[in-house]
Formats: C-alpha cells, sequence, structure tokens
C-alpha cells in the first residue's frame, strides 16, 4: 500500500520540488536544467526512500538513498531537455533563447518579423514557436511544402528522444470570431501533428490543442502585434511530468 501511495503521489511531489527550487537554486544567469531536474529528483527520491523501503531498515538512510537516487533521474531529465534545445536550434538555424530563470520575465517575445522561428528553453519544458507564415498561407491550416520539410527536421529530434510528451498548441490573434479562431487554431495544430506522425512521431505521445486568440505575445492592437501572436507552439515535457494546459 505505501508503495503505491508513493506512486501515486510522485508527480505531486514532483511539481512541488519544481515550485520550491526554482526560487532557491538561482545564479544570475538562472539555473540550468540539469541542475533543476537534479534538484526535482532528489525531493521525489528522497520521498519515496523514505516510505517505500523494509519497515526495519533505517529511515534517514532510506532518504538519503532515495534523494541521490532522483537527482540522478532528474538530472537526466535535464540534459535531455537541454540536449534536445541545442538539438532543435541547430534543427532550426537558431540559437534557442535561455527563459530558465523564472525571476526574469523576458520583455520582448520570442519570434519577430525577421525571426519567425524560436527555440525556447524553460524551467519544465522546451518550446518551439513558429510564425504562421511559416507554416500556413493566410486563413488556412494547409502546411507550406517549406514547412513540411522543417517539421520533418523537428520530427527527427523528437524521435531520437523518446522519453517526452509533446503538446502543440495554435494561436491566432484577437480579430474575428473567438469561436472561429479556436476551431482554425485547432486544425493548424492538428496539421503540424500530423506531420510530425507521418514522419514517425508516435502518435500517443502528442497532444493538441486550439487556443484562439489566448495568450497573446504581442499587443493585438497593431498589424505587427497580430503577426506575432498568429503562431504555433511545439512544447516539449520530460514524461511522468504534469502538463498545464496551454489555453488556460
Amino acid at each position: 500500500m505505501r508503495k503505491i501511495l508513493a506512486l501515486l503521489t510522485l508527480s505531486s511531489f514532483l511539481a512541488v520540488g519544481c515550485a520550491t527550487t526554482q526560487s532557491s537554486q538561482q545564479t544570475q544567469t538562472g539555473p540550468s536544467k540539469t541542475a533543476t531536474g537534479a534538484v526535482i529528483g532528489a525531493v521525489a527520491g528522497g520521498v519515496l526512500g523514505a516510505v517505500t523501503g523494509p519497515k526495519h531498515s533505517n529511515k534517514g538512510k532510506r532518504v538519503l538513498i532515495g534523494a541521490a537516487t532522483g537527482a540522478l533521474i532528474g538530472g537526466a531529465i535535464g540534459y535531455i531537455l537541454d540536449q534536445q534545445a541545442q538539438a532543435l536550434g541547430k534543427d532550426l538555424g537558431v540559437e534557442p533563447v535561455d527563459n530558465t530563470n523564472p525571476e526574469v520575465k523576458p520583455s520582448q517575445p520570442p519570434i519577430t518579423e525577421s525571426k519567425p522561428v524560436a527555440v525556447v528553453k524553460e524551467p519544465e519544458k522546451v518550446k518551439v514557436v513558429m510564425k504562421d507564415t511559416v507554416l500556413f498561407e493566410f486563413n488556412s491550416y494547409k502546411l507550406k511544402p517549406e514547412a513540411k520539410e522543417m517539421l520533418r527536421k523537428v520530427a527527427k529530434t523528437l524521435n531520437e528522444n523518446p522519453d517526452t510528451v509533446i503538446v502543440v498548441a495554435g494561436y491566432t490573434d484577437s480579430t474575428g470570431s473567438f469561436d472561429y479562431n479556436v476551431k482554425l487554431s485547432e486544425k493548424r495544430a492538428e496539421a503540424v501533428r500530423n506531420e510530425l506522425v507521418l514522419n514517425g512521431v508516435d502518435p500517443t505521445r502528442i497532444v493538441v490543442f486550439g487556443c484562439g486568440p489566448k495568450h497573446p505575445i504581442a499587443p493585438n492592437n497593431t498589424p505587427e502585434g497580430r503577426s506575432l501572436n498568429r503562431r504555433v507552439e511545439i512544447l516539449i515535457y520530460p514524461k511522468g511530468q504534469a502538463i498545464p494546459n496551454p489555453c488556460d
């Protein structure tokens, strides 16, 4: 029973560990993914070590052993995400943006008119942001030929790192009907998902959301801002991590 309870609560401890360590493990440039992952793993591993060991064994020793094991696992997860960000940046010809320090709020959108694709490193995930114009024609959800080639490269890297979960979220600007925008953004996200699957990515790893005009990354009161808000994001999480709804 104790083992079952420990497994059921593991994701909760991971989330708590993440929230705690992000504020306590800062450096001037922010904690590395590997370091953050190691601390999260140590928290979860220590709890499991205390709960799951034999009754007659030393509880303190079990906590230390569990923490050491968890740190190795968490560090490996952080390393995988960091390596995946570097590989995706190489695939797409961009330098990954480092947003791993939660105390430093990004001052500008990750994409621009001149740089329509970005790879962003965050504490718990890697994010690929693609402006709609590199993927689709206006008001369309049919992928351009060059978009398919770009997604082929992304799929190759995702296939080389199978221990992740992929969220594909579509976004629009605020112009027009909310319902229409949600449907268009979902169809665009589905098109990206389908292309990844065609290139070998396991469909059970991918979840799709159409968020419409929610979470703009630029003001919607200018043509330039609305242009940046029309985008698709591919978010990559380690397996076992609680995944928030990107539209909330």
